[in-house]
């Protein structure tokens, strides 16, 4: 099976102070992306190379009760939120499903970019259990460009570990899904490296984001 990272999602409070860390941190800033209608959250897009980073915050435009961009607003810092991989994804659920990990999807979704059109997609979401957000959703950007081949670049990913109290059955889950990851038995974590022009920066989860579901 070919499953390849595809993108890490990066939350904050504030899209326009996510941005100036992000310009300030990889030397390059993110590209508006657009609103996620009825999730009450917008984004911003740095590409890492083949995959991307999202900076992803409340909208003020839309209303923000029982919404994702609800629970990022009461974030006190910025953090890694999770991550995703992307493949075929009705191959992934069969797979997930022969070790009795159910999904959600695969569901269609889209984004209104910035100059009004509609980007469309699909996202397959595994069963949140003892993994949590270290095991990845997956995504099939059908038509749509990659991201990575579209934002600005703000360097290229040097590595991504993880850490959980079930690390083994979750690196084993993840090699039969055709990713390399190292898992590290521990609390729930995650960490990304990425070579810049100013060096390599490390990004990693929050308290607050650690645990924070889609």
């Amino acid at each position: 099976m070919k499953t390849t990272v595809d993108h890490f999602m990066y939350a904050v409070p504030s899209l326009d102070e996510g941005i100036i860390w992000a310009a300030d941190v990889f030397d390059a800033a993110p590209a508006i992306g657009g609103s996620h209608v009825g999730l009450g959250t917008r984004n911003a897009l740095l590409s890492l190379g083949e995959t991307y980073l999202e900076i992803i915050a409340p909208d003020p435009a839309q209303p923000l009760k029982d919404t994702m961009g609800e629970r990022i607003a009461s974030l006190r810092e910025g953090g890694l939120v999770t991550w995703a991989a992307a493949g075929s994804l009705e191959a992934v659920k069969d797979a997930l499903a022969r070790v009795d990990i159910a999904c959600r999807g695969p569901a269609r979704t889209q984004r209104q970019a910035e100059d009004g059109t509609s980007l469309v997609w699909q996202l397959l979401f595994p069963r949140r259990h003892a993994f949590g957000p270290r095991m990845p959703f997956f995504i099939d950007w059908l038509d749509c460009v990659h991201p990575a081949a579209s934002n600005p670049v703000g360097g290229v990913l040097a590595g991504l570990s993880l850490s959980c109290p079930d690390s083994q059955a979750l690196g084993e889950v993840l090699t039969g899904l055709g990713l390399s990851v190292p898992v590290q038995q521990g609390p729930p974590a995650m960490r990304v490296d990425v070579d810049t022009r100013r060096g390599q920066v490390h990004l990693t989860c929050t308290e607050d984001t650690r645990t924070l579901m889609l």
